[in-house]
């Protein structure tokens, strides 16, 4: 398969979004990195405890990240893929989850060559990640990261008003960089019936100004001491919730590489304009 040409943004999609094997894609995306980490993690160990093959590309920087949430630390990064096995750069964890760090996956994927990053994708040794989960950045910077472009994406809303305006921003900054796919929200840190109020109001506010409703996913009550984001006894919960979500055409684990690579592409080239502009117009 060849992808068109980065400019050529329509006709590569239309090739992306092919049907193929089961795969899902979900990224975790939201205002708080240190709690978009703990739902990656909880999700991870529950989809991966469901009998899952489960690869977590971890786009945020330590110590607020899933390494940092399951005490794993990489040796090696999205970086190093091109000259060893995808396989082998991912770092199996205790939760039977592989991490693969990627704090700077954007430019890293917009760097490679198309046929590299076909390499890439082809070259999983073992079976494929039945799930990918994209730990984002806890900020809205480049659209939301690639955890933007999953066919899945959560957002993680803390509890607490005061950070209804910060998650409503990652929402519709991510949105607007990629809008295919279902947003689901998880409210972190409340019980069921303050989560349940507090999605009300995001769930209301995002009807009215993007034009869309996000579904509720659920809520993970705040941390007893001494639990870790892993060993959450919601996960199983949050995961099926998860499992049961569906999606139309969704892309398989090969493609959707190919459509991060996309994305990094379409971004480094805004990226480029961007920096011209400013030269030209300084001031």
């Amino acid at each position: 398969m060849r992808l068109a040409d980065p400019v050529d943004q329509a006709t590569g999609l239309r090739r992306l979004f092919a049907s193929g094997p089961a795969f899902r894609a979900a990224g975790v995306l939201g205002p708080d990195a240190r709690r978009n980490a703990r739902v990656c993690a909880a999700l991870a160990q529950g989809l991966s405890r469901r009998g899952n093959r489960v690869l977590v590309l971890d786009e945020a920087r330590p110590p607020y990240n899933v390494g940092g949430m399951l005490g794993v630390l990489s040796r090696h990064s999205l970086a190093d893929a091109p000259r060893m096995q995808l396989e082998d750069v991912a770092v199996g964890t205790t939760a039977g989850v592989h991490l693969l760090a990627a704090q700077q996956g954007l430019q890293e994927l917009a760097g490679l060559s198309e046929q590299a990053l076909l390499e890439l994708a082809d070259g999983w040794a073992g079976d494929a990640p039945e799930w990918m989960l994209l730990n984002g950045r806890g900020e809205g910077a480049h659209g939301g990261g690639l955890a933007a472009t999953a066919d899945l994406r959560v957002l993680v809303l803390p509890g607490g008003k005061d950070w209804l305006a910060q998650a409503y921003a990652v929402l519709k900054t991510a949105h607007a960089a990629w809008s295919g796919g279902e947003w689901l929200v998880l409210v972190e840190g409340l019980d069921l019936e303050a989560a349940q109020r507090l999605y009300a109001s995001l769930r209301e506010t995002a009807s009215r100004f993007l034009g869309f409703a996000p579904a509720y996913l659920g809520c993970l009550p705040k941390h007893r001491d001494g639990q870790g984001g892993g060993d959450d006894p919601h996960a199983g919960l949050l995961a099926e919730a998860l499992q049961s979500a569906r999606i139309e055409n969704p892309a398989n684990f090969e493609q959707y590489w190919q459509r991060m690579w996309l994305f990094s592409r379409m971004n480094l080239d805004a990226a480029g304009r961007k920096s011209r502009n400013a030269e030209r117009h300084p001031g």
